[in-house]
């Protein structure tokens, strides 16, 4: 088993590679448009001791939102969909997992 830890994965994902994986997806175009108008112009806030920091967001999905996951995987689909051998498969959700069976440690390794 191989296991990577994507830091910061829900943070740092490309919304120009959501978009383009939605594409690729044939995403309804509908649905296409909405997703781009989520990525316009989204604003962060921070309040604290009555002072507020505002800060132009312009990439990440956002965790606890109904939509991050479903942008996260199309964004990391790419990875599940890579041509491993039949004794591999790719396991993902914020952390990627490849699961790789062999008779040897050599052979698994390989």
């Amino acid at each position: 088993m191989t296991s990577l830890d994507v830091k910061g994965a829900f943070d740092t994902a490309s919304w120009q590679s959501i978009l383009h994986g939605l594409k690729e997806l044939n995403c309804p175009r509908n649905l296409y448009n909405i997703s781009r108008g989520y990525f316009s112009h989204r604003i962060a806030v921070m309040t604290t001791n009555n002072v507020s920091v505002k800060r132009r967001i312009t990439k990440g999905c956002p965790q606890d939102s109904c939509c991050g996951p479903g942008f996260w995987n199309v964004f990391y689909n790419f990875l599940l969909n890579l041509d491993l051998t039949s004794r591999s498969k790719a396991i993902a959700f914020a952390d990627l997992m490849i699961l790789t069976r062999g008779d040897s440690v050599v052979e698994a390794e390989n």
